[in-house]
């Protein structure tokens, strides 16, 4: 039992506690009012004599029935008081037979109503203390009824009476019983619906508690029943209870029920008249007894509804097949005839009614709908519902899955989706135009979203049969396999598909494919890093009108952006990815906006702006979801943030994954191949890591794009030297030149700069050289954790060649870009260096303070004192917030403080003066 309802109890209980007592307690239909009886009689049980009254409403009652039934229940109670009734007790003997033993002898003239209440009466408090308890008194007969009156208005000290009935939605017609007693009546309570948190106690968990409150609106029967049948679509025994309430129902009472159920929405009396065909007297009437019988709810301002999903589950599928045809029928007309037709509503409505060929209409314009008000993921829904419905004719389901096929363009698609299109193209009969189309629409989804290259390139191989007279959808197709980071083919072969979908496209006055096809010539180019590109990036369109067009523009700068990140073109790509959201400020484009935000996030590690990376990679992944292929670039930059903040651990985990979803693109492979590899040779595994390498080279070599290895070709190069194979790495080297030569990559420039400086080692002064070029050159990208690498090595050179000036300059610089970045063991292994060379640099960490400050406690407690967060402190000293909360607690101790709850800049002063003084 849950706290509230215990309390209802313990409550209805001190109503009663002392006598004379009348307690009445309304409820709607099924919120426990039986139930709260139960518990009042095993409360009392033992403690008084307690007397169940159970009425009903019946076609010809019996006057006094429920109580004459009640009395004679128990003929044990009764023989005990036989000598305390006085001769009025008589009157009894025609109505309670049984009781002969114990009740006087009839008096002469006994045909008197009043005498009889007065002996029930008499009877009832012949007891020390007797609880009447009396359920559903308001469907009494009347001389049931006026008994309870009676009582009521004649209380004794000796007798508590508990009345429960319905609340009612509206006064007494002329005529018709008044319940519950006017006067007499000492406690009213209402039973009201157990609210989420009492039904979450009655389940055991939130998850199911909620779920349940939901379905049953939190009335007391449906909530017990639906627990007591987890399995049950709906609990069978409350159902058929249900369905025999409504049977037993006035006609007008179901018939009123059952339409505003075939809504499924609120609906006013008007919307229920019209489809019910209920005159409006007969209307009014006929939904106060449905509220009445609770089986719908009044919502205010004139609107109605089911009670609960429960009950409208019950009731609608307790409707006869053919009038629950009509009913919907005639819903789906006059919604349609509203001045704002939900299109989708109606088309279920239809749907339900058996009229397919008005389903397949307003489907389809509920599907237009959705894609105006920039809802792909409704319109999305919409066809997949459809499309699954054995009812859609060939001709209609061949329309809806190329629709569907097409809306996969700018939408985040998800599995069973794809499942579909392929079930669609292998199993149902279609047009080969049709077929076609999908299959291109498919490979595109496999492609860049999945990852599934090979597969994606076989639909489309698979479309070209089909489509070979149709090259407008031919072209889209070939265009899907020209970008060169796709798969593991030769660039030259990308290239290839490309000129074929250009010869497809020519005499094509198709706005949006030819856009589509100079998108894909120019992120081509720009992958490559030939430098000819940077003139036709300018012959974009600012603001296309077509907004088919202005999505194709958008793709193309952020795959610009994309290209342009992984070239070594941070600033540049960021100017891209702005436009491309100017582009779609007013769309809903999730594709589009996830591919932009990965690349975001890419280009954040790279230029060492690492505050929100965690927590922006982590929710771009849940929002594309974490098997999917957009998925790979967040995580490859969760991977090389770890890594550079020292955790090696989470970085390999991270690498991992954004290898396994990033198999359709060469770059992020190599990317992820040099996370592993990095994280295996800082873990001193040079076997695993040089494994790791050369398969990320082999996939660059095959592809034949090396700009691609920038971030592999210096971890290559620098195990090949360790492990004493220079001519091997000379030669690797040679073979990266050759592969960039030609190309704008500035980030292939600086890493062919510092491969140099490693080749060089032996000679200090030329490799000192190449590595400061080499710092130049990636904090000119800007590339700040590559940079003071380079720095350090550059550092190295100088200590050899004795030019401390510059030793310091070099590592001074590398520290203080690694403090900046928080990667703290590249930092302290500079101040080492920088001690080991120049005995006037302070060893940081080597000093013992004792009981004293130290400097980085001080100037941490002291920005503390100021009220600033342990984050706050933590940037503006450029430390972890973890080092900041081990400073901080170090000093609060050393000043014998509590917590940092007591510290201010006054008692700081003070506490520092006096350990001084000490």
């Amino acid at each position: 039992m849950s706290g509230a309802t215990a309390d209802f109890v313990a409550g209805t209980a001190r109503a009663i506690a002392r006598c004379p007592a009348f307690a009445v307690v309304e409820g709607e239909p099924g919120a426990g009012r039986t139930w709260l009886l139960d518990e009042l009689a095993r409360r009392e049980a033992g403690e008084c004599a307690v007397v169940r009254v159970r009425c009903a409403r019946r076609r010809r009652p019996v006057p006094l029935g429920p109580v004459l039934e009640a009395l004679s229940a128990d003929l044990g109670r009764w023989t005990t008081v036989a000598a305390l009734l006085s001769p009025l007790a008589g009157v009894l003997r025609p109505f309670l037979p049984e009781l002969a033993g114990v009740l006087p002898a009839e008096p002469d003239g006994t045909d008197n109503r009043h005498l009889v209440f007065r002996a029930l009466r008499e009877l009832l408090t012949a007891q020390d203390r007797t609880v009447l308890l009396a359920d559903d008194a308001d469907e009494a007969d009347e001389e049931t009824q006026d008994l309870f009156r009676f009582l009521a208005d004649n209380p004794s000290p000796r007798l508590a009476v508990v009345t429960t009935s319905t609340i009612r939605a509206h006064w007494p017609v002329p005529g018709e019983s008044w319940w519950p007693p006017r006067s007499g009546v000492t406690a009213r309570l209402t039973l009201t619906p157990l609210d989420v948190d009492d039904v979450v106690a009655l389940a055991g968990s939130r998850e199911l508690g909620e779920r349940v409150h939901r379905r049953t609106g939190g009335v007391r029967g449906a909530v017990h029943a639906v627990l007591e049948s987890p399995r049950a679509p709906v609990p069978p025994a409350w159902s058929a209870a249900l369905t025999a309430r409504l049977t037993e129902a006035d006609p007008g009472c179901a018939a009123i029920t059952e339409t505003a159920v075939a809504f499924g929405r609120p609906a006013d009396c008007a919307e229920l008249a019209k489809v019910s065909e209920l005159d409006g007297d007969v209307v009014d009437r006929a939904l106060l007894s449905a509220l009445d019988a609770g089986f719908l709810r009044d919502l205010g301002r004139g609107r109605y509804a089911a009670r609960s999903p429960l009950v409208a589950e019950v009731v609608h599928s307790a409707i006869p097949g053919p009038r629950r045809c009509r009913l919907h029928g005639r819903v789906a007309r006059l919604l349609a005839g509203s001045s704002e037709p939900d299109a989708s509503r109606i088309a279920q409505h239809h749907r339900v009614a058996g009229e397919l060929g008005d389903w397949v209409r307003w489907t389809s314009e509920a599907v237009d709908r959705a894609v105006a008000d920039g809802k792909p993921d409704e319109a999305v829904r919409l066809l997949e519902a459809a499309l699954r419905d054995d009812g859609l004719s060939r001709a209609d389901r061949e329309n809806f899955a190329v629709r569907l096929s097409r809306g996969t363009a700018y939408e985040l698609i998800k599995e069973p989706t794809v499942r579909l299109l392929r079930t669609a193209v292998r199993e149902w009969p279609m047009s080969k135009t049709a077929r076609g189309e999908i299959r291109i629409n498919l490979g595109r989804v496999l492609i860049n979203q999945s990852g599934q290259i090979d597969a994606g390139r076989s639909e489309i191989q698979l479309a070209v049969a089909d489509l070979s007279d149709h090259r407008a959808l031919l072209a889209r197709g070939l265009v899907t396999l020209a970008l060169p980071h796709l798969g593991a083919i030769p660039v030259e072969e990308n290239l290839r598909w490309l000129d074929q979908a250009e010869r497809a496209s020519q005499g094509i006055r198709d706005v949006e494919l030819l856009a589509a096809v100079t998108a894909n010539r120019m992120s081509s180019r720009m992958q490559v890093a030939d430098p000819g590109v940077w003139q036709d990036v300018g012959t974009l369109p600012e603001s296309p009108r077509s907004a088919d067009v202005r999505r194709q523009v958008c793709r193309t700068y952020i795959n610009l952006a994309d290209a342009a990140a992984w070239n070594g073109y941070y600033p540049v790509a960021r100017s891209y990815l702005a436009t491309a959201r100017r582009l779609i400020q007013d769309e809903y484009q999730p594709y589009l906006e996830a591919l932009a935000a990965g690349t975001d996030l890419r280009l954040d590690v790279a230029m060492g702006l690492w505050t929100t990376v965690d927590s922006e990679a982590r929710d771009l992944v849940e929002r594309v979801g974490e098997d999917s292929s957009l998925a790979g670039e967040p995580l490859l930059a969760l991977g090389w943030y770890h890594f550079g903040r020292g955790r090696r651990a989470a970085a390999l985990r991270d690498f991992d994954a954004a290898f396994k979803l990033s198999a359709g693109s060469v770059p992020l492979q190599a990317s992820s191949f040099a996370g592993r590899a990095a994280v295996q040779l800082a873990g001193k595994d040079l076997a695993g890591a040089r494994r790791l390498v050369e398969y990320g080279l082999t996939n660059v070599r095959r592809k034949n794009n090396w700009v691609w290895a920038a971030e592999l070709l210096p971890l290559a190069v620098r195990m090949l030297i360790e492990a004493h194979e220079s001519e091997a790495a000379e030669a690797l080297l040679a073979e990266y030149q050759e592969g960039i030569a030609g190309r704008d990559a500035p980030l292939a420039v600086a890493a062919d700069l510092f491969c140099r400086g490693l080749l060089a080692r032996s000679r200090p002064a030329e490799a000192a050289e190449l590595f400061s070029r080499s710092a130049r050159s990636y904090q000119a990208l800007p590339r700040p954790q590559a940079a003071a690498g380079a720095e350090e090595r550059a550092g190295e050179c100088y200590a050899e060649l004795g030019e401390h000036e510059r030793l310091l300059g070099a590592l001074t610089s590398a520290e203080t870009t690694y403090r900046a970045l928080d990667s703290l063991a590249d930092a302290q292994r500079c101040r080492r260096a920088l001690a080991a060379h120049s005995p006037d640099v302070p060893r940081r960490g080597r000093r013992g303070y004792g009981k004293a400050l130290s400097p980085r406690e001080l100037e941490v407690v002291g920005l503390a004192a100021q009220n600033l967060t342990n984050r706050q402190i933590a940037e503006r000293l450029f430390l972890s917030a973890r080092t900041v909360e081990v400073h901080l607690g170090r000093a609060l101790c050393k000043l014998d403080l509590p917590s940092r709850a007591v510290l201010s800049e006054e008692l700081l002063r003070d506490r520092i003066a006096g350990s001084k003084t000490a």
